[in-house]
């Protein structure tokens, strides 16, 4: 799944980039990029460094002859100017009358479409073209049908800069000039002398009418009113002449930027929370406005700010909405995963969430006190009456006063007492002499919440002081439970209040609510299990096969602090060594035990300041599969498939002053047993005289002694195996096991299995055996694997046979057989099973092999065991064990019938 949900978002974000890219490249947002060019020259902030090379010059009003023309002229020739360019108009009319060396030094404009612009060698003039708003650039290029017969007419400032390519870009207007305004002077000036030369010298002249009656004018930016069409073709030329026309940045750059910005934000908004995200955006719009000012500034180029400024919002946009969708997909998950463990455990219901809490306040009530009859009578909200709700040993209707207001006795009496009250009325019906009415309120927080009535029969140890001190006590945490409780309810109340929950954004489907409620649950159960666990007497800790503490109580870790172990620091082989008083080489042969063999071992803790009788067992905690209650492992594969080990510490020491007692009882027995044994030894040695006389006599004596003789060794062997001292186990101890008892026991637990498969078990086992000397947790263990290997194999409705033998001679054993009617294996693969190490059949995942392991393993604790199969027929197995002789004698022994048989 998580590679899913990658992938979605991976082709979610060049789905996004991609769709950045097609809207920036379909000029989508074009006009946005002029109208903050627009606003940046409105403002003014925008300006050039230099001087328009053009001076205007105003045409006065009424007509102007070739007389008037030629004294312009030659004036601005006198004053320097670089070149006159004559405007459509009266003076362009004039112009075709001047002398020819005037006329080389003038540049004569016609309108296009005119009978004049279609003269060759006429210059037309530049109609400014609109978009967006207002006149921004000049074309370069006429339709065909406005070129001549003699050639293409180009405008007229490509004419005056030699550049005679009509194939060039338009012409975008830097409306920088018209902060400081264009320089302009009238005809008259001119004509009178008025105008210095450097106002005109090195410019290029523009002479034509001031406004043109038929044009309102052309808006642009930076300029208040419209231009007349003279400021507009000076404006032009001084774009043209000073080579500062707008561009646009390459659409490649523009790409480039777009990719770039989109994959920074992709990175840092999954550092940064909503808030910081938008404050982040907000900077980097400042600055990407910035960027678009410097570039129309120095450079005369029009970034795509609105594009990158689409793209910084987009992508926080984005990247919180596929954050969003992500949570989202997790709570969804988390939930299920929750509310599945939820229903497989149990979670009783809080008081505060019971639909009402008097039932389990009747319990309350009922498991701690032994009361005759109870009453529970709540407020009426809003009012200063009570009603009755819940009756214990007892009917509701069994209330013999007939008043419920509080204001009244014996409500007000009990009120003002503020503890139990004994009642001299009869509060309740059929109540004799010897049983005693009290009344109690409920309150808590100066707020009445109820009433409690109830009634008691005192025995002859009731005390009246105790009795009324734990009433008072159980009617004050009932107060604060339903204070709680009304004050939670009220809240809840209000925060489903319509209006609240739309602003709150709580109407619709809220799964992080849901979660955060399972959770709680989750979390509930979690601190009560932390609470019983750190409340064990026993100490506890969970180490990790990497020697780490995974978990641990705090009686094992107040253990540790009182012989200066610092837990959190040392490896399970340290703590080992340093509590046990364990060599290295040991320690290491016990947990290597534990983990290879999955066996539990039991060792003593080193007595430190007079502490005695703690017992350290170390357990391996498998992983549990398909079990919600179990721990639930990382994906990580588990070495040996075990969670880790379980170091359990314990106290024996009342268990081994039972064992002292225990020992020092059967001491005194053996004792006073030794004792009669010597009197009949001693009679039987002061009689033997007597006795040899006397036919079969000297039998007699020779049985006696036979007797006491057996009797005493017995009593030395059972001495040496149960009074000889505590040994505590370790790895190679065996102990005295009853098979018998092990096996019926393991049969007992494989009962609903067998039962399931209508199998019948057929015994063939003896009424008593020997004891065999083995380690019994593993036999046990043994037991069960094997029962359920072959029950499950089993085919239903057949058998399943178990026989006990005892063998006597040199080396006495018992042996055991377990056998099926099942399916069975092919015995070369039972060969090539059993082929491999104990380890790897122990920490193998299938059954078979596990089992097979177990039984493998029974030669490293006293026994060995033989095992057979055939397809179609099902498995067989036999089981030896040492037995422990007391004495050289037969053992008596009996059969049980094979028709015995349980199903």
């Amino acid at each position: 799944m998580a590679k899913i949900r990658n992938w979605r978002v991976v082709v979610a974000s060049a789905l996004a980039f991609i769709l950045l890219i097609a809207a920036s490249a379909s000029d989508s947002w074009r006009t946005g990029n002029q109208m903050y060019s627009d606003w940046l020259f409105d403002l003014g902030v925008i300006s050039l460094d230099r001087e328009p090379a053009v001076l205007l010059v105003e045409q006065a009003g009424g007509a102007s002859d070739s007389g008037t023309l030629t004294d312009l002229v030659v004036e601005l020739n006198r004053l320097g100017a670089t070149r006159t360019v004559v405007m459509p108009g009266p003076l362009a009319a004039a112009a075709e009358n001047l002398s020819t060396d005037l006329s080389d030094k003038i540049l004569v404009t016609a309108a296009p479409g005119t009978d004049r612009a279609k003269a060759e060698g006429v210059s037309w003039i530049v109609p400014p073209s609109f978009e967006a708003g207002y006149f921004r650039y000049a074309p370069l290029r006429l339709d065909q049908s406005e070129k001549n017969e003699a050639g293409v007419m180009v405008p007229w400032f490509l004419t005056l800069l030699n550049e005679q390519d009509s194939e060039r870009s338009p012409l975008y207007l830097n409306f920088g000039f018209l902060k400081n305004g264009l320089p302009i002077v009238r005809q008259q000036q001119v004509l009178e002398g008025e105008v210095i030369a450097e106002v005109v010298e090195g410019r290029v002249v523009l002479l034509g009418p001031s406004e043109d009656a038929l044009s309102p004018g052309f808006p642009v930016p930076g300029s208040a009113s419209p231009l007349s069409p003279l400021k507009m073709q000076g404006l032009i030329w001084a774009t043209a002449e000073g080579n500062a026309g707008l561009t646009v940045l390459n659409s490649v750059w523009t790409v480039l930027f777009i990719l770039l910005l989109f994959l920074l934000n992709l990175f840092v908004f999954q550092w940064l929370s909503p808030v910081f995200g938008s404050l982040f955006s907000l900077v980097f719009l400042g600055v990407i406005g910035g960027a678009g000012w410097f570039s129309l500034q120095y450079f005369h180029t029009v970034l795509p700010v609105v594009d990158l400024s689409v793209v910084q919002l987009a992508s926080l946009l984005f990247v919180y909405q596929a954050r969003r969708a992500n949570e989202e997909r997790t709570v969804t998950e988390m939930l299920g995963t929750t509310n599945a463990a939820l229903f497989e455990r149990y979670i009783p219901e809080e008081f505060n969430e019971s639909a009402s809490p008097w039932p389990k306040l009747v319990v309350f009530i009922s498991q701690q006190l032994n009361l005759e009859r109870s009453i529970l009578l709540e407020r009426v909200p809003g009012d200063h009456r009570v009603r009755e709700i819940e009756a214990i040993n007892c009917n509701i209707g069994d209330i013999a006063e007939q008043r419920r207001d509080y204001e009244r006795v014996p409500y007000s009496d009990a009120l003002q007492h503020r503890r139990p009250l004994q009642l001299k009325r009869a509060y309740f019906n059929s109540s004799d002499t010897q049983e005693l009415e009290y009344l109690t309120p409920l309150i808590f927080g100066g707020e009445v919440l109820g009433f409690w009535a109830l009634t008691v029969r005192p025995g002859s140890d009731w005390s009246r002081e105790t009795f009324e001190s734990n009433i008072a006590s159980f009617a004050l945490q009932i107060g604060e439970l339903l204070y709680h409780r009304q004050q939670l309810a009220h809240e809840k109340r209000r925060n489903r209040r319509l209006g609240r929950r739309i602003l709150a954004l709580e109407v619709g489907r809220n799964s992080s609510e849901q979660l955060r409620s399972s959770l709680e649950l989750l979390g509930n159960r979690l601190g009560t299990l932390e609470t019983m666990f750190d409340s064990l007497n026993t100490g506890a800790i969970m180490y990790d096969l990497f020697g780490q503490v995974l978990q641990a109580n705090a009686r094992a870790l107040d253990i540790a602090t009182q012989r200066n172990l610092a837990v959190y620091k040392m490896t399970a082989l340290d703590f080992l060594c340093e509590l046990c008083g364990l060599t290295q080489d040991n320690a290491r042969r016990d947990l290597r035990h534990v983990t290879l063999k999955r066996a539990e071992i039991r060792l003593p803790v080193r007595a430190i300041s007079g502490q005695q009788g703690l017992m350290l067992a170390i357990r391996p905690i498998s992983t549990v599969k398909k079990d919600l209650d179990a721990v639930k492992a990382t994906n990580a594969p588990q070495p040996f498939k075990l969670l880790g080990l379980s170091f359990e510490i314990t106290d024996s020491s009342h268990a081994g002053a039972a064992l002292e007692r225990r020992d020092d009882l059967i001491q005194q027995f053996f004792l006073g047993l030794r004792n009669q044994l010597s009197r009949v030894t001693l009679a039987a040695h002061l009689t033997s005289p007597d006795l040899k006389n006397v036919p079969s006599g000297e039998r007699l004596l020779s049985q006696v002694r036979d007797f006491t003789s057996f009797v005493e060794s017995t009593l030395s062997k059972v001495e040496q195996q149960v009074v000889g001292g505590q040994q505590l186990q370790s790895l190679e101890s065996a102990e005295p096991v009853n098979v018998l008892r092990t096996l019926n026991n393991a049969l007992r637990r494989s009962e609903p299995a067998i039962k399931q498969k209508r199998l019948t078990v057929l015994r063939d086992v003896p009424i008593v055996v020997p004891l065999v000397d083995t380690a019994a947790d593993e036999l046990s263990d043994l037991m069960d694997k094997v029962l359920r290997l072959l029950t499950t194999d089993a085919s239903p409705g057949t058998q399943l046979a178990v026989s006990v033998k005892e063998f006597a001679g040199p080396a006495p054993q018992v042996s055991i057989t377990l056998s099926n009617v099942g399916y069975g294996l092919p015995q070369v693969a039972l060969d090539r099973i059993l082929a491999k190490p104990v380890v790897e059949l122990l920490n193998s995942d299938d059954p078979i092999e596990e089992s097979l392991g177990v039984v493998k393993s029974v030669s490293d604790w006293g026994g060995q065991a033989e095992i057979t199969a055939e397809v179609g027929k099902g498995f067989c197995l036999q089981l030896n064990f040492r037995s422990m002789a007391l004495s050289d004698a037969q053992t008596m022994t009996g059969r049980q019938e094979d028709g015995d048989a349980d199903t």
